[in-house]
């Protein structure tokens, strides 16, 4: 499966979706280790490195907010087939078994991809037992990528 190409990606803001009153930019945020610039609206954020602040490169979702429709339409133009309310299930069904797999309370889950083809992200989606997906992270910066990848490489080294 394919989703968005990079340069796309990179022209995506959180602007285009969404325009509330809760809408701000910021500057010298951090998110995964790394110095971000972008747009933030709650917990949904569009973020572009600081060293390159003409691309996005991180967009994080919340779907626990039952009134917007503003994550389905950004997941309608990332290319990605997952639906609002989805399960583990589901998302197995979509990508496969996750890359990583974490229980971070009794009832939520957060599992990682790495998807794409021809392009490829990072995935992380956070679900609820009952209710399905309730945060979503995906990035294509390429520091963020390698940490990623790394953890993994030395987390199997020591099985």
């Amino acid at each position: 499966m394919d989703i968005i190409a990079y340069e796309n990606f990179r022209h995506i803001r959180l602007s285009d979706f969404y325009d509330g009153p809760d809408y701000r930019e910021v500057d010298s945020y951090d998110f995964m280790g790394e110095l971000w610039i972008g747009e933030l609206s709650g917990f949904n954020t569009f973020l572009r490195p600081a060293s390159d602040p003409d691309d996005t490169r991180a967009i994080s979702l919340d779907f626990t907010k039952d009134n917007s429709e503003m994550p389905g339409k950004v997941l309608a133009a990332l290319g990605l087939p997952i639906k609002t309310a989805c399960t583990e299930a589901e998302l197995v069904d979509l990508f496969g078994e996750p890359h990583k797999r974490l229980r971070l309370a009794k009832d939520t889950v957060t599992v990682d991809y790495f998807i794409g083809e021809r392009f490829i992200y990072y995935l992380s989606c956070t679900l609820h037992h009952v209710n399905g997906l309730m945060y979503l992270d995906i990035l294509n910066e390429e520091k963020v990528l390698k940490k990623m990848k790394g953890k993994e490489k030395k987390k199997k080294g020591l099985e």
